[in-house]
């Protein structure tokens, strides 16, 4: 028989540790039972019967595993027809999820998709759960026929029901890694012609000029490399200038003394260590942006136009301040390129922000127009200038030598080649292999978070109706707690909207899940683009964020959580059925209390050490199952969110008061709250405790003080601290009132 709630207090330690353990290795269990993390390589392997019928339909043999990016020819009968490439492999894009996914497409040679699968992916929103699977497979598959450059009839990405971003950024990145594998193979087509071993072509000073090339950048090759491969191969330059080296410099100038915008340290200190590098061929630009923002950026360039990436430690800020000033002509007035007699400034509209990477403090993309006059092919210099301040200035220069690697180099036919001369006669003539037809010049697709945003128009402005609406409640509140049936009313449509249309409909549920995504994403060199997939949710968490940071916790847990409003509205139903309800004492209250916490700290623990590396742990939050899927999930997992609601049909918001991660995070980041709207008495907890035991989470302590992490804002509080009919304060001043009115004297409520 089990122990009544009243003896929990007095549980053996044993027991509770015993408990710990069982929990510790079910959660293990839980960790290991989910698939390995996929990886790149042996696409061979991974073309199964079942993915090439997907893939590509028809196909009759398959050539080598060749080229950058690396693809696999599709035959039928002695011609190629098409490739077959792995995102993975070519661009190793992440979707929702911090791990990449890995999907499996085809395209043929006049740029058309013809065929995905997906065969690895941890995206959280669809990983076992076979609707959304299926989902998925269906959306992907309908990719076949679809053009570069759009126009087929695909399906929305909405289509997998509760997990847009992950559809849409698969589908992004089959669109962006066909586009590289076709326009890389157009352009070593068109640039290997004539270099290549041919019979037909005699050998003569007159032919010599058929096989003359000219060099030019590889735009089209792309390989996955780190940083340090990045270093070793010379795409990306360094140079370390340290506090004693401008002090010399400055000396040699005759301005030993003189003032500098940051002070130099002494001897060997670091002052500025700058990287730079060429961004303009995928293969450097794409490892260092990630290829996805690589595109998008190249997009926005005008054709011809190229780019250096700029990147720094230390406390030197090559960036400066000048180029936010108009009346400097907002120019970078610490850095320049210097090629042959030509010197190249930079303005604010050549800038664009880059994500920082390895050891990096700053980083930044600086376009060079095509007019400019810059040669990509030749040696350049970068230059970092250290200005000084006062009436005399002087400018020392440290440079940086930069010539692009030959491997990024490329032999195309000179403009001008004489035709070959005729074949000797009955010598049969070489079929010519086929040439994809897509232009090299062909644009990126739309980036997957402007198509986002668009779609969402409608969504976005309902949402922020809905949010102007919260503004407003609190705002007023104080009137709104004036009166009994206005709250529960307001309370009660706001929750159902929140819990019918954010929720269910809109499928925007805030958790754990996303602040670990959102603060991964910098280490994951994920740009803008990542933090705006999807709209809604950045709109809520921004929200959320300045919600905290001025009232607390109880804005975003007690208004905006659908899952929390979908557990309040079945407690109003429960009591309204007079289900018994439990609340604990405060002494074991606050104990339970603890729970959230040590969930939020386990939860970022074992995800962000990677020893969760699929993020299992995160199944502790019943969100996906309840809210995103509407319970269309593995038994197991609705039987756990079941047992969650039915906990909370006994004691008010259970999960959220007790094991809520996010709830946990959240009431700890409440400590920096800078407001308390909440108002209060002298009389509270003295003479007076109505507040306290009218508030169904227990958040009002006996001393009558509210304890704003706890406190989900629901304002019953407020309405008791208004009515007169109960608060026995104001039920004194009432009094007092009704007895001073014949005697001519005014009684003013406290």
């Amino acid at each position: 028989m089990s122990p009544p709630l009243s003896a929990l207090p007095a549980m053996h330690v044993h027991d509770s540790l015993a408990w710990v353990r069982s929990a510790c290795i079910a959660l293990i269990a839980l960790v290991f039972a989910f698939p390995a993390l996929a990886e790149p390589g042996r696409l061979r392997e991974r073309l199964t019967p079942e993915v090439m019928a997907v893939v590509s339909p028809g196909a009759e043999r398959l050539g080598m595993e060749e080229g950058s990016p690396p693809a696999i020819a599709v035959f039928k009968g002695d011609k190629i027809v098409a490739y077959v490439f792995s995102t993975l492999d070519i661009i190793a894009a992440p979707g929702y999820s911090a791990t990449p996914f890995d999907v499996i497409a085809g395209v043929d040679l006049g740029g058309r998709i013809t065929g995905a699968k997906v065969v690895f992916h941890q995206e959280s929103m669809i990983v076992h759960d076979r609707v959304r699977e299926r989902q998925l497979d269906t959306l992907l598959a309908r990719e076949a026929g679809r053009p570069l450059r759009g126009g087929a009839n695909a399906l929305p990405p909405d289509y997998v029901d509760g997990a847009t971003i992950s559809a849409r950024a698969m589908r992004a990145a089959v669109l962006t890694t066909a586009g590289l594998v076709l326009r890389a193979r157009a352009t070593r087509t068109a640039a290997t012609a004539v270099t290549g071993p041919t019979p037909v072509i005699a050998a003569t000073p007159e032919t010599a000029a058929t096989i003359a090339t000219v060099p030019t950048l590889d735009l089209e090759s792309f390989s996955i490399r780190s940083w340090n491969d990045l270093l070793a191969e010379g795409d990306v330059v360094r140079r370390r200038v340290t506090s004693g080296e401008v002090a010399t410099a400055l000396a040699d100038g005759g301005a030993a003394r003189a003032r500098l915008d940051w002070p130099l340290g002494t001897g060997d200190d670091l002052y500025i260590e700058f990287m730079t590098a060429l961004v303009s061929p995928p293969a450097i630009g794409g490892n260092l942006l990630g290829l996805l923002k690589f595109e998008e950026y190249k997009s926005q360039l005008p054709i011809g136009a190229h780019a250096i990436f700029v990147a720094s430690n230390g406390p030197y800020d090559f960036l400066g301040t000048k180029y936010f000033l108009e009346s400097e002509g907002n120019r970078f007035d610490r850095l320049r390129v210097i090629q042959d007699r030509n010197t190249f400034g930079f303005v604010k509209d050549d800038y664009f922000f880059a994500t920082p990477i390895q050891e990096q403090q700053l980083a930044g993309l600086f376009a060079l127009p095509a007019n400019s006059g810059f040669d990509p092919l030749k040696p350049w210099r970068l230059e970092i200038l250290i200005n000084t301040a006062g009436a005399s200035p002087l400018t020392v220069a440290f440079g940086l030598d930069y010539k692009i690697p030959d491997t990024h180099v490329l032999q195309v036919p000179a403009p001008r080649a004489l035709k070959p001369q005729p074949q000797p006669q009955g010598q049969p003539q070489p079929e010519p292999e086929p040439e994809p037809t897509l232009e090299p010049e062909l644009l990126p697709p739309v980036p997957a978070w402007v198509e986002a945003w668009s779609d969402a128009r409608v969504n976005i402005a309902i949402l922020a109706v809905l949010l102007s609406v919260l503004t407003l409640i609190f705002i007023f509140q104080a009137r709104l707690a004036r009166s009994r049936v206005a709250h529960r009313f307001v309370r009660t449509g706001f929750l159902l909207v929140v819990l019918v249309w954010l929720g269910w409909t809109a499928n925007v549920q805030l958790s754990i899940v996303n602040v670990l995504n959102y603060a991964r994403a910098p280490f994951n060199h994920a740009g803008i683009g990542f933090y705006l997939a999807e709209p809604l949710m950045v709109i809520i968490a921004g929200y959320t964020l300045v919600s905290v940071v001025l009232i607390g916790r109880g804005v975003f847990c007690g208004w905006l959580c659908p899952f929390g409003a979908l557990q309040e509205l079945l407690g109003q139903l429960s009591r309204a059925l007079r289900v018994p309800q439990w609340n604990p004492p405060v002494a074991l209250e606050k104990r339970l209390w603890m729970g959230k916490y040590i969930a939020a700290a386990a939860v970022l623990a074992l995800v962000t050490t990677q020893i969760d590396a699929t993020g299992a742990t995160l199944e502790i939050e019943p969100f996906k199952t309840a809210i995103t899927t509407k319970f269309t999930r593995a038994w197991p997992f609705v039987l756990y969110a079941g047992a969650v609601l039915a906990i909370g049909l006994f004691s008010e918001r259970a999960y959220c008061r007790f094991l809520c991660p996010l709830g946990g995070l959240l009431a700890f980041l409440d400590r920096l709250h800078l407001l308390n709207l909440l108002k209060r008495r002298p009389e509270c907890g003295s003479s007076c405790h109505l507040c306290e035991r009218s508030c169904p989470v227990g958040a009002i302590e006996p001393t009558g003080a509210i304890v704003t992490a706890e406190c989900f804002q629901c304002l019953d509080c407020q309405v008791e601290y208004y009515d007169e009919r109960r608060c026995p304060p104001l039920v004194r001043v009432v009094k007092l009132r009704g007895e001073a009115k014949g005697l001519g004297v005014t009684v003013n409520n406290a």
